[in-house]
């Protein structure tokens, strides 16, 4: 009975490694000529989920064909702005989890690494904020007043406030 198991362990082992191998060469094509942030990033997904996003803000905000037109552009803009800063920043992530992980590393080079990512992420917050006040200039008054109760009522946690209507 022990010399079953014995000669069961190797052949177990084998097979685990084969298997993982093969499970790994055919994950290689995917990154293949990519960098790691484009690797990181699903263009389908991150489609759809702007798709979804436009679809409920403009029902939200009960928004004109004109209206969507104007805001549709102006969120694709930003989209695509943001893409290789966001791309940046992953790689700078990777980069940061390395240097903490190396015992090599020091703490001055760490602090310099989140700088980097922080101003990274400020690029992306004004980008944003100036699409916002773009977007804010195509909406209604009335539109704006919806918007704004939305934010409160996920800000405060009371989803009444973001089904409020104007008056």
């Amino acid at each position: 009975m022990k010399s079953i198991k014995n000669a069961a362990t190797p052949i177990l082992i084998v097979t685990l490694l084969t298997a993982s191998g093969f499970a790994a060469s055919q994950l290689l094509p995917a990154w293949a000529g990519k960098s790691i942030s484009q690797a990181l990033v699903d263009p389908e997904l991150e489609q759809a989920l702007s798709n979804h996003f436009k679809k409920r803000f403009f029902n939200l905000i009960d928004a004109s064909e004109d209206q969507k037109s104007q805001l549709s552009s102006l969120l694709s803009k930003q989209l695509d702005d943001a893409r290789p800063i966001r791309g940046q920043i992953k790689e700078n992530l990777l980069d940061l989890s390395d240097l903490l992980a190396d015992d090599n590393a020091s703490d001055e080079a760490i602090t310099k690494k989140v700088q980097e990512i922080r101003t990274l992420r400020d690029q992306i917050q004004d980008k944003r904020l100036s699409t916002i006040l773009k977007a804010r200039a195509v909406l209604s008054k009335d539109q704006r007043q919806i918007v704004a109760n939305r934010v409160k009522g996920f800000l405060t946690g009371n989803p009444r406030l973001g089904i409020m209507k104007p008056e």
